[in-house]
C-alpha cells in the first residue's frame, strides 16, 4: 500500500457516506450563523472539525475567546469581554461540566439574550465530551443550558465505526511521519490492517497516529513489515481482565485467543504455549471463531 494523500485530509478524510453527510452539514452550517455543538469520544477530532468551521467562517486567533473549564479562569472577565466586544468573535465552550454553577448561569443569561440579536457577531462553539453526556442529560444548570441548544448538535462517531477508512487514516499518517521523521516508507504490510482493525483504540484516530509514527519510527527500508515489530509494542493490557456479568464464556475465550495472536504477531505455534492448549486445538477455535486472518 503506497502513501501518498495530502497533509490537509488527517481527522477530515470521510470517504464513508454517514461521516461524510455530517461533514458535509457542517461546513454548511458554518456558512450561517448559528451556533455548533460537537459531541464525540475522545481523539474523534472535535477540536479539528471546530477548527475547520471556523476557516470556514474566515474567524482569525485573536477573535475567538475560549471557554475552557477543565482550567482556572477568570469567568466574569471574560464574559464581560463577550458582552462588550464590537467586532466578530467566536466563543469556544471546553470542558463545561467543570464549570461552577454560577458561571453557566451567567453564561446562560447572556446566551438567552444574545440569541435573538438580529444583528450578533457572536459565532458560539461548543466541544462536548462523550462522558459529558449522562450530565448534560440531568436535572441540573448544565442540562438546562444544553437544552437550549442541544438541537444545533453534530455527533462524531469513533474509530470503529469508521473501519472503511482505516487505509486512509494510515496512508494520511504514514506521509505526515515520514515527513517529520525524514524517512522513505511507501507500504505497510496487510496484517498491520487485520489488527487495527481489532484493536480496541480508547484515544481513536488520535492513538492511531501515535502508534503510525512509532511504527515509521522503529522501522527501515521501504515498508512496515510485521514480524520486524518488537512483540511488547502490540500487547493487550490484560494483567486484570475486566470481567462483566452476561457475558458467555465463549466471548472471553475468542478475545484471549485473539490477544495472544496479536501478541505473537500470528505464530499459531507461539500462541498455543502461551494458551496452554495444542497447535490442533489453536487451529480448530480458530476455524471456530472465525479468527485465521489472524495468524
Amino acid at each position: 500500500m503506497s502513501s501518498k494523500r495530502s497533509k490537509s485530509n488527517t481527522e477530515w478524510i470521510c470517504s464513508g457516506s454517514d461521516i461524510q453527510k455530517i461533514r458535509n452539514q457542517w461546513i454548511e452550517t458554518s456558512h450561517s450563523n448559528l451556533p455548533m455543538l460537537i459531541v464525540g469520544e475522545k481523539g474523534v477530532g472535535k477540536s479539528y472539525w471546530i477548527q475547520k468551521s471556523m476557516e470556514e467562517r474566515n474567524l482569525t486567533d485573536n477573535s475567538i475567546i475560549r471557554l475552557d473549564f477543565l482550567y482556572p479562569f477568570p469567568f466574569a472577565e471574560y464574559l464581560e469581554k463577550i458582552q462588550t466586544s464590537k467586532q466578530k468573535i467566536a466563543i469556544y465552550i471546553d470542558q463545561i461540566t467543570k464549570a461552577k454553577p454560577e458561571d453557566v448561569l451567567q453564561l446562560q443569561q447572556w446566551w438567552k439574550s444574545e440569541k435573538y440579536e438580529e444583528k450578533s457577531k457572536v459565532y458560539l462553539y461548543w466541544e462536548i465530551h462523550s462522558d459529558e453526556l449522562e450530565i448534560l442529560n440531568q436535572k441540573n444548570v448544565f442540562a438546562e443550558f444544553y437544552d437550549q441548544l442541544k438541537s444545533f448538535r453534530f455527533e462524531i462517531p469513533n474509530l470503529k465505526k469508521r473501519i472503511s477508512e482505516l487505509p486512509l487514516f494510515v496512508s494520511q499518517f504514514m506521509t505526515e511521519a515520514n515527513a517529520e521523521l525524514n524517512k522513505k516508507i511507501t507500504g505497510i504490510e496487510e496484517e498491520f490492517f487485520v489488527f487495527f482493525k481489532n484493536k480496541t483504540f480508547s484515544s481513536n484516530i488520535s492513538e492511531l497516529k501515535d502508534m503510525i509514527f512509532a511504527l515509521v519510527g522503529f522501522s527501515s527500508g521501504k515498508q512496515l513489515h510485521w514480524k520486524q515489530i518488537p512483540s511488547h509494542f502490540f500487547e493487550n493490557q490484560l494483567s486484570e481482565l475486566e470481567v462483566k456479568p452476561g457475558i458467555s464464556l465463549v466471548v472471553y475465550e475468542k478475545e484471549i485467543i485473539k490477544a495472544n495472536l496479536i501478541f505473537t504477531k500470528g505464530n499459531r505455534e507461539k500462541a498455543a504455549k502461551l494458551l496452554g492448549i495444542s497447535e490442533r486445538n489453536l487451529y480448530r477455535k480458530l476455524h471456530e471463531y472465525q479468527l485465521e486472518d489472524l495468524s
